[in-house]
């Protein structure tokens, strides 16, 4: 019995490591970004700065190579992506379907290569161009909770990159945030 005993468990034990372990995997191999470029320019009483939605910001790694590149688009601000040639994928809004879901499958492959080499940016906001502009990067993953069947918990795994430019537009230079 206790043999038996010990081969379940050992089952058991080897099933959770490769659940987890495909979780791990694929979350290190599929990432979104959420980019923001906030504006000091805009402070107002009400609020620090103002998003950026009209702009370009050219990303490099830290030997200064381009690995992507991002054009916010009115009204919102929403980026469209593009990259090195041959190493980028954009979706566009009008895809739909599973056309879509292709494309962001392979978005998430470029996003989870790059984002990792991240160092610093360009921005491009009106007349004023702003070279090696900080990055603040903030990671997350939720690999481990990929198998959880709930809808507001799970599905498939990959990471979470939310990326975070501050500049003055008025004195065209790069700024830190106040805490």
């Amino acid at each position: 019995m206790g043999g038996r005993l010990g081969l379940i468990a050992a089952g058991v034990a080897t099933l959770v490591a490769v659940v987890l372990g495909y979780g791990a995997w694929r979350s290190h191999r599929h990432a979104s970004v959420w980019l923001n470029v906030n504006d000091h320019a805009g402070r107002t009483p009400n609020q620090r700065w103002a998003i950026v939605t009209n702009g370009g910001v050219v990303f490099r790694d830290a030997a200064g190579q381009v690995i992507a590149q991002a054009l916010l688009e009115p009204p919102r601000g929403l980026p469209r992506w593009t990259g090195p040639e041959n190493d980028s994928v954009d979706c566009p809004p009008q895809l739909g379907g599973e056309a879509w879901r292709a494309c962001y499958a392979r978005q998430s492959r470029w996003m989870a290569r790059w984002t990792p080499r991240l160092h610093d940016a360009r921005v491009t906001v009106g007349g004023c161009s702003i070279d090696h502009v900080p990055v603040q990067r903030r990671s997350s993953s939720d690999w481990w909770l990929w198998w959880v069947p709930l809808p507001h918990v799970g599905g498939t795994p990959g990471g979470h990159h939310e990326l975070e430019l501050h500049l003055d537009s008025r004195l065209c230079t790069a700024v830190m945030p106040s805490p």
